[in-house]
């Protein structure tokens, strides 16, 4: 599902009732029929206040997993106990994904590990102790701590990160070493407007499946929502700024690519072998003027005018 919500800074209290059309337009499409019977629902980070811990969003969400008869996995905040304890934040926000099972209950989270800066984490603490005085909701978000991987139908396994969690490299293979048979990428690209940010954003998460020779279903809140195989061909874009369902081809994979074995090393050579050579050239380099005094004499005699 992309479902298009308008960028916004903050959510009223009223924020279920004022959308309760938008909400019932993305219930339907959500459970369009379908030739191509789909087996796994998708809802993607949102600029909307879903929480399982809040009844109106967690009891339709139930209702949805159990009306469609499928899994269905949605970006939501989940809020809990702070982990140290706090008298004035007493829980704590994390940018999450959960799975819904056919029976409604949640069986999976994932929360983002790598938050954005200044956006949902004050990367300097003094300054967030003197932000968090004025208002909590600046960089407020707690990261979380595991490459999570979670179980569908037959016991097939997927990854999921979060936004722009997908241009990190070293970070995404750890899902596939960690027995990820499939990446689900969930964003809200939104606050990029139409600028070629978005295009971008899509350009280096597709890098990803070709790395780790996985499927990949991108879903995003305005575009780009596509389809992305372990060779990095697109299918089935959905155009941006619509709401609109589509029916996105996937499948598993248990296969190990060498960079989902080892990583960065084969880089890190490089840089090594770059390093070597570089203070090689850098010592014959210093060798040079030495040279060029022994010369200098045998040129002043070659150089002196002949006796008259």
């Amino acid at each position: 599902m992309q479902l298009n919500f308008p960028e916004v800074d903050t959510y009223p209290a009223n924020w279920f009732p004022a959308h309760a059309n938008d909400l019932e337009e993305i219930r339907s499409l959500s459970l369009a029929p379908s030739a191509q019977h789909p087996d796994l629902l998708v809802w993607p980070e949102a600029p909307a206040p879903f929480s399982f811990e809040d009844p109106q969003f967690a009891k339709p969400a139930s209702a949805l997993a159990i009306a469609a008869e499928h899994p269905f996995l949605a970006g939501v905040i989940e809020w809990r106990t702070a982990p140290q304890g706090s008298a004035h934040h007493p829980v704590v926000p994390y940018n999450s994904a959960i799975l819904l099972d056919p029976q409604g209950q949640n069986v999976f989270t994932y929360d983002k590990i790598h938050l954005v800066p200044f956006g949902e984490y004050e990367p300097f603490p003094l300054i967030h102790q003197v932000v968090s005085s004025v208002s909590s909701e600046v960089g407020g978000f707690r990261k979380g701590t595991t490459y999570a991987v979670g179980h569908l139908h037959d016991g097939q396994t997927f990854g999921t990160f979060i936004c722009y969690e997908a241009i990190y490299a070293g970070e995404i293979r750890k899902f596939a070493a960690n027995g990820a048979e499939l990446y689900i990428n969930i964003s809200n690209d939104g606050w990029f407007g139409r600028s070629a940010a978005a295009d971008q954003h899509l350009r280096m998460a597709r890098v990803r499946a070709v790395e780790n020779r996985r499927w990949m279903l991108r879903v995003t809140n305005n575009g780009f929502t596509v389809s992305v195989d372990p060779y990095g061909r697109i299918f089935l874009p959905l155009p941006p700024d619509v709401r609109a369902a589509a029916d996105l081809p996937y499948d598993f994979r248990t296969d190990e690519t060498i960079y989902t074995r080892f990583g960065d090393w084969f880089a890190w050579l490089c840089v090594i072998v770059s390093a070597m050579l570089l203070a090689s050239t850098f010592r014959k380099t210093k060798g040079i003027p030495a040279q060029h005094e022994l010369l200098i004499p045998e040129l002043e005699g070659s150089l002196a005018p002949a006796p008259s």
